[in-house]
This record gives structure tokens, sequence and C-alpha cells, in this order.
């Protein structure tokens, strides 16, 4: 059986800290993980714009060589955990299409953090948590403890943050 896990992701390396907590949280199950790490970009409304539009193209201006490297770290690392980790834009623009998507890719549950806020890079993107918070799936929230928020506001979006930042899931 596999279970299928959404995470929210801005592209960079501490993003993927929800991945590593997720991993980690099901590590000793007898299932596998599917991983889907969701990117919220609302759609133009220019014919011409959508004529061109590529999602691989967005996605590879948007992903960062740092961020890259560390998913395929993660995937290393938790090869026997992992069933398949995929990189995805979410463009809907209501609750419903969300559900839509929710449902489309059999999501069990979902992880978002309490104290680290995504930072969106394009002009078009979009904060997807809004539409985690009112779905009906099951959502975790997890705290960062206070000294991994202070590591990640002065250092730079490096590999070694994804290994050396905590996390511990909210009660």
């Amino acid at each position: 059986m596999t279970k299928t896990i959404l995470i929210p992701t801005d592209f960079t390396v501490k993003s993927l800290n929800l991945v590593k907590i997720a991993l980690q949280e099901n590590q000793d199950k007898d299932h596998k993980v599917r991983l889907i790490l969701v990117h919220g970009v609302w759609m133009s409304t220019s014919i011409s714009e959508l004529l061109f539009y590529s999602k691989r193209d967005l996605l590879d201006k948007l992903e960062t060589e740092e961020f890259r490297s560390s998913c395929q770290l993660l995937l290393g690392k938790y090869e026997d955990k992992i069933e398949q980790m995929s990189i995805d834009i979410f463009s809907g623009r209501n609750q419903g299409a969300f559900s839509n998507y929710l449902e489309g890719n059999n999501v069990h549950e979902a992880y978002i953090s309490k104290n680290y806020k995504l930072k969106l890079k394009h002009s078009h993107s979009f904060d997807i948590i809004p539409f985690l918070t009112r779905s009906n799936i099951n959502l975790i929230e997890v705290n960062w403890s206070s000294i991994a928020a202070k590591s990640q506001e002065s250092s730079t979006d490096e590999l070694s943050a994804l290994f050396f930042n905590h996390g511990q899931i909210a009660h």
C-alpha cells in the first residue's frame, strides 16, 4: 500500500524540511510514501501566454540547483521509503478545484509549517496553505524549534540547512 502526502513548496531547501519530517514520521510504518511537492501559480488569462505555456519550463525557472540537489539527497537517503516524489503546480482558483486536485492525486495527508512562510518567487505564485486548511484531508502542522527558526532566518539556502534543522509535530 502507498500513502500519498502533499507538501507545499516554494522551491527553497528550507521548505524541504517538511519532506524530511513527513518521511521520518512514516519511517517505521509498513507502507511506502508518494510525495507531491506543490506550488500554487495563477494561470494567465492571455490566450497568447496560454498557447506558449509549459509546466516543465515554469518548473525549470522556479527550481534552484540547490533545491534539485536536496531532493536527490532525500531520495537517496529514504530510497527504501519513497515510492515516488514529484513536483507539481496547482493553478485552480477555488476550493472545489483544490478538492478535485486532492482527490485526483489520492492525497491522504498534508504537512504544513506553523512558523515558515512560503517565499513566493514568481509574480503569479500564491500560497496554497489556505486551500489546505479548508480541505478535509488529514493536515499535520509542524513547529520547527526556535533554534531552527533562527538558523533559517540567518542562513542562506544551502543543502546543509536541510539536514541540520529539527522539527516536531505540533500538538
